[in-house]
């Protein structure tokens, strides 16, 4: 019988499930594409839909569909197996609580038996629908969504999963259950959270069934917001108070619940790499080639209702700059969540709070989302105003605004120049809220368009600018945050390094089984001549050095399949010289000789000609 792993390969091919990711061409028997894993301007991934694999020949990522899916969308190996299980029309065996299965896919099992718990209780609660529908949600949405409803009770979703057959550490490591603080017991708390406990547990009806084995609720009286990951398992939770009363205890009033209370970071959920809705919005954010991010759950809920459902929300979670990748190996890429937004679109639209504080916000996420290389535009809500109250008032207006959303630069500029036509205070205000911004751009040519645009706009000498753009850059460039991606990708072996390792991998993989390069002596000789006798001699001695490594990597990649190890060291040579031919056309620039000129002209000709000829 065959396992699922085994039936979703047989259903996907991996240029259909890549290419609902990535643009894709056939270079004829496999396919190219620019990879989603480093920056770069030529395509350098390679998909083989024989072996249903793909490499990287920039950054040396590699896999199949699997770790595919679970690079991109920055997810596990059960995350991408349920995604494509569903994408395959197959449906997975769920945990048996009596095994010793997988803790993460119990722990997942959990949170989705709490999900259906606290959606029946919503369901029994006029009070907390007749707020949503007040807030102007429909039906429609609270079921897509899977809103629910934590009773004001101490243990009433501990009591279910425990009935179900759980355990009660389990559910204190995935949030759900909270243990009594000592503070709280001695009758003398300490921090906010257990003043707010403490306050609660006075008025409780049912204080010593509550603190039963000392653990109790995290969520209770609240709306729950379901937090996913990106292949829909629930994670998290979010939990909103929507009482307008103040408790009293001995005729004072009482410190009251927070208005939202999130999970805490489990083994599941890092606030940092989580963002509200994106499993939901991810199709729709690669569709449309852009995201729209908003700050709260009703935001993000009343723009889907209102047809824009490539919205994602931050919902009280942090927006990282580091991606944290690792190695490209087998473990699980970490990525941050405007890591995963900016593979599925480089295109960004932050819609915060029209307030002080939405602005601020605004403008600290799109300084990282600046030095992700994306497109930043912001969009311009009045004052006083989110985006679910302007939803609410009229979806036109919420319309006008995201079609009427302008980049970063041009949005501050406008509120300097709005704020003052003094000169003098313009300069040192650009100086101090635009620079910044502009630095975090990639392309020259588009800090030279900035600037212009700011001579035209405000009338400031263009050279001054420059000059004055010059300095800042020069004194703060030990001062800008470089995001960790950028980092690691610096450090990448290079196209060509990683073609030649290849390439000797093979050699040595057959060498070490004793078969002689005979038949492939045009092949090797060719390799040869591409890079140089003496330049082949001196790398093959090098990565001899790594001799098992790479010949142990060559035979799990090709097994027995000889034949598809002779067609692709042809293909590898015509990458490799290509790639060779690229640098010495990058290096001939400037073209100011007629010398160099003849060169130039050769190399696009023998690259032309590869391309006719070669495999890929």
């Amino acid at each position: 019988m065959l396992s699922p792993v085994e039936k979703i390969k047989e259903r996907l091919s991996i240029v259909d499930v890549i290419s609902s990711y990535l643009t894709v061409n056939q270079s004829g028997s496999n396919y190219k594409a620019k990879c989603p894993f480093h920056n770069e301007k030529t395509p350098s991934f390679f998909i083989s839909p024989d072996r249903g694999t793909y490499y990287c020949f920039g950054c040396g990522a590699k896999g199949d569909i699997f770790s595919f899916v679970e690079k991109f969308e920055g997810t596990d190996f059960l995350g991408s197996l349920k995604i494509l299980a569903d994408r395959a029309g197959i449906v997975l065996d769920k945990w048996n609580k009596d095994d010793s299965h997988d803790e993460k896919e119990k722990w997942y099992e959990i949170l989705e038996e709490a999900t259906r718990f606290f959606e029946a209780s919503f369901d029994k609660n006029q009070k907390a629908r007749a707020y949503l529908k007040g807030r102007g949600l429909s039906d429609e949405t609270i079921k897509t969504f899977r809103i629910g409803y934590a009773l004001d009770e101490w243990r009433s979703v501990t009591d279910y999963l425990l009935k179900k057959g759980y355990k009660l550490e389990d559910l204190e490591i995935v949030g759900l259950t909270k243990k009594k603080a000592k503070s709280i017991e001695n009758g003398s708390p300490e921090s906010q959270s257990d003043i707010r406990d403490k306050n609660y547990q006075d008025k409780s009806q049912s204080q010593q069934s509550g603190f039963r084995d000392g653990f109790y609720d995290r969520f209770r009286g609240r709306i729950i917001f379901p937090i996913s990951d990106s292949s829909g398992r629930v994670i998290a939770f979010s939990g909103r108070t929507f009482k307008d009363e103040v408790p009293v205890v001995a005729g004072k009033p009482v410190i009251t619940d927070a208005k939202y209370l999130n999970s805490p970071d489990t083994p599941l959920f890092n606030k940092s790499n989580v963002l509200f809705g994106i499993d939901k919005a991810k199709s729709a954010i690669r569709t449309r080639g852009y995201s729209i991010i908003v700050e709260g759950q009703m935001d993000l809920l009343m723009s889907h209702q209102a047809g824009f459902s490539n919205t994602v929300a931050v919902s009280g979670t942090a927006l990282a700059d580091n991606t944290g990748e690792n190695d490209l190996g087998d473990n699980i890429a970490k990525i941050n969540n405007l890591g995963l937004i900016r593979r599925l679109s480089p295109n960004i639209i932050f819609a915060f709070d029209g307030d002080e504080a939405g602005i601020r916000a605004s403008g600290r996420a799109s300084m990282i989302a600046l030095s992700l290389d994306m497109q930043v535009k912001i969009a311009v809500i009045p004052e006083g105003k989110d985006p679910a109250d302007i939803i609410l008032e009229s979806i036109d207006k919420w319309k006008d605004i995201i079609k009427n959303s302008v980049d970063i630069i041009s949005f501050h500029l406008e509120r300097i120049c709005n704020n003052t036509n003094d000169m003098r205070i313009q300069g040192r205000q650009i100086k101090d809220i635009i620079f910044p911004y502009i630095s975090m751009v990639k392309s020259s040519m588009e800090k030279s368009s900035y600037l212009t645009s700011i001579h035209k706009k405000t009338g400031l000498p263009e050279k001054a600018l420059i000059e004055d753009f010059d300095n800042y850059e020069h004194n703060n460039i030990n001062k800008k945050e470089i995001p960790k991606q950028n980092i690691k990708e610096t450090n990448l072996k290079s196209k060509r390094e990683n073609l030649e390792q290849l390439l000797f991998g093979i050699i040595f993989s057959q060498e070490k089984k004793g078969e002689k390069a005979d038949k492939n002596k045009e092949l090797y000789d060719l390799f040869k001549k591409i890079i140089g006798e003496e330049v082949f001699q001196e790398s093959y001695e090098r990565h001899k050095l790594d001799l098992e490594t790479l010949a142990f990597e060559t035979e799990k990649w090709y097994g027995n399949n000889i034949n598809m190890v002779d067609r692709d060291i042809r293909e590898l040579i015509f990458n490799l010289e290509e790639e060779i031919l690229t640098e010495e056309k990058t290096s001939l620039q400037p073209l100011d000789t007629e010398e160099k000129l003849i060169k130039f002209n050769n190399i696009l000709k023998r690259i032309e000609e590869i391309r006719q000829t070669r495999f890929l």
